[in-house]
């Protein structure tokens, strides 16, 4: 299951080799359009200087509140407003339109657009995110050098990488070499 939120959360790369290099991608032309077009989402790509404090700082919030849940602690009350604020900036309503043959739809419109549309969505997605599924299943990457946020599908809920072939194997790769290392 793909979410929205983890996405954007994920818009904030660290090289998972261990390098130590970073990016923001909030910054890259390239990954916001890349972004927009995936969620079927509509806004005028801003130029890398003209990512607004706001998208950091819900990211910086939603990462906050993601870091809270996992280590089993509660959200704090500013990182709530935050999101709050994010929701509301883009009222909806609900819309019926007809679908195939007989069948008809149930929309959820706003009359908002642009990057305050996306922002409230991306809240959305995180608020829905929180309320609607087991938040023992937010986890944080065990990777030191990822921390990638992902949503932990197993049925017993114990996956530790955000992917078992990348980051798992690095890791048992790295803890086998620390026992040999030991024994020689």
């Amino acid at each position: 299951m793909e979410w929205l939120c983890i996405d954007f959360l994920n818009s904030d790369w660290r090289d998972w080799r261990g390098s130590g290099r970073r990016e923001n991608r909030l910054e890259k032309q390239e990954w916001l359009e890349s972004f927009l077009q995936k969620w079927g989402l509509t806004a005028p790509v801003p130029a890398a200087e003209e990512v607004g404090t706001s998208l950091l700082q819900l990211r910086e919030q939603m990462r906050s509140m993601v870091e809270a849940v996992v280590q089993g602690e509660a959200v704090k009350a500013e990182n709530l407003d935050t999101l709050n604020r994010a929701l509301a900036l883009a009222p909806v309503h609900m819309k019926v339109s007809k679908g195939e043959g007989a069948d008809y739809r149930l929309d959820q419109v706003s009359s908002v657009e642009g990057w305050p549309y996306v922002m409230a969505r991306i809240a959305s997605s995180f608020a829905e995110l929180l309320t609607s599924q087991d938040v023992q299943r937010i986890k944080l990457c065990d990777n030191d050098d990822c921390k990638w946020v992902f949503f932990d599908e197993s049925r017993n809920r114990v996956r530790r990488w955000c992917d078992d072939k990348m980051c798992g194997n690095l890791m048992k790769v790295r803890r086998f070499r620390e026992r040999q290392k030991e024994k020689g």
